[in-house]
């Protein structure tokens, strides 16, 4: 049985596939030459190796498929017949790793069909406008856009393809969104804001009721008054009447004060017979 050797990262970490498990022989440190490659480039490219990376990583562990059973990679290896099509998509990954690790951008893949060269038209305009301001979510959709291109070429990876395909659609949005502008706050308008309208004052009218002298019987002229008192709180929609009892100076006060009350009650009374609520009677009485 063939166990493939797949480099899985730019300072040649080797992870040996076995059939019973999977035995990792990792070399601890990366020569010189390797650690000068750590972090070149831009955030962008940096992102881009680090997603490429994960993705080479997912497709070394994809179900051994002969690279020529599969038109696009026995093309991009005509000379070779021993390796998988999970080989060679790792490898595809990891060199596209590479390129970005090294602060070159990796090409989008060619696209195949007009739903991948529509998306890819997309993409190319997006990650042009976002890459430098929001570089990880534009290496996130270009790395979603490859996974489902290369991943589509292998008829045993049509899961995976689609799983990339649902993870593109949301990164494409996610990276629009985000390097979408912010609308403009609305106009500050520099005319003066009106004052509020200040509620009517409430209106009053008065009205006077003569007793005969020492008296506080109500006759048919008093009693006509207050028919007009009772007509314009309805018509105003007055909801208060204040009733006021006097007398003239004549006489001891207390007399007097007693006299202003019982002229007071009877209009109240007058009042609440002709309709007049009660409650809404204010009642009160001077010398």
């Amino acid at each position: 049985m063939r166990f493939p050797i797949i480099i899985r990262s730019h300072c040649r970490r080797l992870t040996i596939l076995a059939a019973a498990g999977v035995l990792a022989l990792g070399l601890g440190a990366c020569s010189s030459d390797d650690a000068e490659d750590v972090g070149a480039g831009t955030p962008f490219t940096q992102a881009l190796a680090k997603d490429y990376g994960d993705l080479s990583a997912q497709a070394a562990a994809l179900p051994a498929e002969r690279a020529e059973d599969s038109g696009f990679f026995s093309s991009l290896n005509p000379f070779s017949d021993s390796e998988s099509s999970s080989d060679l998509l790792a490898k595809s990954f990891t060199d596209k790793s590479d390129l970005a690790n090294g602060g070159t951008e990796p090409e989008l893949e060619a696209a195949n069909g007009p739903a991948q060269s529509a998306l890819r038209t997309r993409l190319v305009r997006d990650i042009a406008a976002g890459k430098d301001q929001f570089p990880e979510q534009a290496a996130r959709a270009q790395a979603d856009y490859d996974c489902w291109v290369l991943y589509s070429t292998v008829p045993s990876a049509a899961a995976a393809s689609q799983a990339c395909k649902t993870a593109l659609d949301s990164s494409i949005v996610r990276l629009e969104t985000t390097a979408r502008p912010a609308p403009p706050p609305p106009p500050v308008s520099s005319a003066p804001v009106p004052a509020p309208t200040p509620a009517p004052a409430a209106q009053t009218s008065d009205f006077t009721v003569h007793f005969d002298f020492d008296s506080w019987t109500l006759k048919a002229e008093q009693l006509t008054v207050l028919d007009t008192v009772i007509a314009s709180a309805r018509t105003g929609g007055q909801t208060n009447i204040t009733v006021v009892g006097h007398t003239d100076t004549s006489g001891s006060s207390d007399y007097n004060q007693a006299l202003s009350v019982k002229r007071a009650n009877v209009v109240v009374e007058a009042l609440v017979k002709m309709g007049a609520r009660r409650a809404a009677i204010h009642a009160s009485a001077q010398r």
